[in-house]
């Protein structure tokens, strides 16, 4: 198995993962609001730190899922252009898109410093284990994302040019369930 192959393979484990992320969150999202919301009909009294903790929530949420959208292919696409040229136009279209999402990440990665020093001071509020969560750790997840959404671009890019799909983008077989 060939580094790009292996590279592959570990979005694949990144993609499970930040699923697995984005769902705790929704999880803990639901949980919170429901509490809060029993809270303020049962005692007539909210929980002051669930709306804080949602705003949280919600941003890493989008921010996870944000990267297993674009890896399974779930993003918008104009498939209704793209099936109408042949596979030469296919592939340059392909090659393309490839080209214009490495450059948009590539922005966004450069400029991630610079836009987590300006995110300075704490969201008020929202502590986790007893320390107040900094304001720049809403981005992370973002960066992180961006990153692997790169990194899921350039092997397809390498697959492309090899003119091969990525294994990951292969349809998948539905099995016959009446076994």
């Amino acid at each position: 198995m060939g580094l790009v192959e292996r590279m592959d393979r570990l979005l694949g484990i990144c993609e499970r993962l930040f699923l697995a992320l984005a769902n705790g969150c929704l999880a803990i999202l639901l949980t919170i609001n429901v509490l809060n919301i029993a809270s303020r009909a049962i005692w007539d009294r909210g929980l002051q730190w669930v709306f804080p903790w949602s705003t949280v929530l919600f941003v890493w949420m989008s921010f996870f899922g944000f990267y297993v959208v674009y890896r399974r292919r779930n993003d918008i696409t104009v498939d209704f252009f793209h099936d109408r040229f042949g596979q030469v136009g296919q592939t340059m279209i392909r090659q393309f898109v490839n080209l214009l999402i490495l450059s948009l990440m590539a922005v966004m990665v450069w400029h991630a410093p610079e836009i987590i020093e300006r995110q300075a001071g704490i969201i008020e509020q929202v502590y986790f284990f007893g320390f107040q969560v900094e304001r720049f750790t809403m981005a992370v997840p973002l960066f992180v994302t961006c990153a692997l959404i790169f990194l899921n671009y350039l092997v397809d890019a390498i697959y492309g040019l090899r003119g091969e799909r990525m294994p990951s983008h292969q349809p998948q077989k539905i099995e016959d369930s009446a076994h």
